[in-house]
């Protein structure tokens, strides 16, 4: 296998971290979503009753209680996604600094980080061109290779920090 096949492979390997980087960020922002549903629930007043009688224990007692355990434990298990999460992030970001064209770190950033869709992307690095109305096709496929060449870059980068760490 030649080196620009080799590197193309482990291009392939860092779009996939990044993907999956995307989608951990979209999966956390739903169970952050879950718990403050789940906490407007339990914080939700409900109906007063205005009894001196003792009580015995509730359905709805026993829910809160179910519902308090849940998320508890929904809030452990996203915390700890959360730090694997930054560590990620942590490891990718070093990759990426090692780019040497700041366009293509703003396209990696953006497109993965942020979420940005491409127009977003286009929008923030060429809208500010003279020529960009009537380029705009034009300036969309420097977007495009602007991503795939700062894929290839940093396959290359990682392959190398592997080679590193096998020596």
């Amino acid at each position: 296998m030649n080196e620009e096949a080799m590197y193309a492979v482990y291009a392939d390997e860092i779009k996939k971290r990044l993907r999956q980087y995307t989608e951990r960020e979209r999966d956390i922002e739903n169970q952050l979503e879950r718990i403050e549903q789940m906490e407007a629930k339990l914080t939700s007043a409900g109906s007063p009753v205005f009894s001196d009688l003792p009580k015995a224990p509730s359905p709805s007692q026993q829910r809160m209680a179910d519902l308090t355990e849940r998320k508890i434990d929904l809030e452990n298990k996203v915390s700890e996604v959360i730090k694997r999460q930054k560590s990620e992030r942590t490891a990718l970001e070093g990759i990426i600094d090692k780019l040497e064209i700041s366009d293509e770190k703003a396209v990696i950033r953006m497109r993965y980080f942020d979420s940005a869709p491409w127009d977003s992307v286009l929008s923030m690095l060429f809208g500010g061109c003279q020529d960009f109305l009537g380029k705009e096709d034009s300036y969309m496929r420097r977007v495009y290779n602007l991503h795939g060449s700062a894929l290839l870059k940093m396959g290359k980068i990682y392959h190398d920090e592997q080679m590193q760490v096998i020596k």
